[in-house]
């Protein structure tokens, strides 16, 4: 079994931050509304004691009662819109972390010579790659980016972006475009690859894309060096497979020293 080792925690990190965020928002609005609240009742009830006083308690209760309802109405709508309106959508999230998690189980399949790994920021000149997988091993360098979409993905391997076709809650169907992932991977290979190569270490890297999520149909043309593996397809053997046949023989003094270098990150 190979050895996963984890760099970061981004996407957990940025997840219970904004649902931190979320429950103070929350918590602040209900202040507000019991301390707006408080202050109605206290009002309302010295108007009372006043229209007792003065013998016009017929006149001024009802309308009263009915003038302090609205305000404590429009007080309640705009506390909850002001929580709804500041609400993220913590889905795309999730559905990252579980994809990263799948990655794990099926790299983790590699024979034990190899390390993987996971959520690496790589930075060279202007650019900065946050690399999902890393694999290291003495077949080479392999850089495995992860998408966790359900949708049909339909696209060329060589264009900038690509065309989720999607169906909403709802059930009404829609469109979305997506950065083609196959020119993420060579940017995270361009940095890795300087990286390396700044600190002695001269190598060449592949990389790969891989859907993990079943229900993920891709339907993509053209030819590109990085490869796309699909889950829907059953190709996690075809990945694993790839990555043991890589073009290199590294000798454990070489994986070693990559491995240092990725532990430095």
């Amino acid at each position: 079994m190979a050895k996963i080792i984890r760099k970061g925690y981004q996407l957990e990190e940025e997840y219970y931050a904004i649902k931190q965020n979320q429950a103070d928002k929350r918590a602040k609005n209900m202040r507000i509304l019991g301390k707006v609240t408080v202050a109605l009742i206290m009002l309302y009830a010295a108007s009372i004691a006043v229209s007792a006083v003065t013998d016009t308690i017929s006149s001024v209760f009802v309308p009263l009662t009915v003038c302090f309802g609205f305000v404590q109405m429009i007080v309640i709508i705009v506390c909850l819109d002001s929580g709804v309106s500041k609400y993220v959508n913590t889905d795309i999230l999730v559905s990252g972390i579980h994809g990263e998690r799948i990655a794990a189980k099926v790299l983790a399949a590699l024979p034990d010579s190899y390390t993987v790994f996971q959520n690496v920021i790589v930075t060279y000149g202007d650019k900065e790659s946050e690399i999902d997988n890393i694999v290291v091993g003495k077949s080479g360098v392999f850089i495995i980016e992860v998408k966790n979409h359900n949708s049909h993905i339909v696209g060329d391997i060589n264009e900038t972006y690509w065309t989720q076709h999607k169906v909403g809650r709802g059930g009404t169907p829609y469109t979305n475009q997506m950065y083609n992932p196959v020119r993420q991977v060579g940017t995270h290979i361009y940095c890795l690859a300087n990286y390396l190569r700044q600190n002695g270490v001269n190598i060449y890297i592949e990389g790969m894309v891989y859907f993990v999520n079943q229900t993920c149909l891709l339907d993509l043309t053209g030819d590109s060096d990085i490869s796309v593996y699909s889950s829907f397809e059953h190709e996690e053997e075809l990945l694993c497979r790839q990555i043991l046949s890589g073009n290199y023989n590294l000798d454990s003094k070489s994986i070693n020293r990559i491995c240092k270098l990725l532990h430095q990150l």
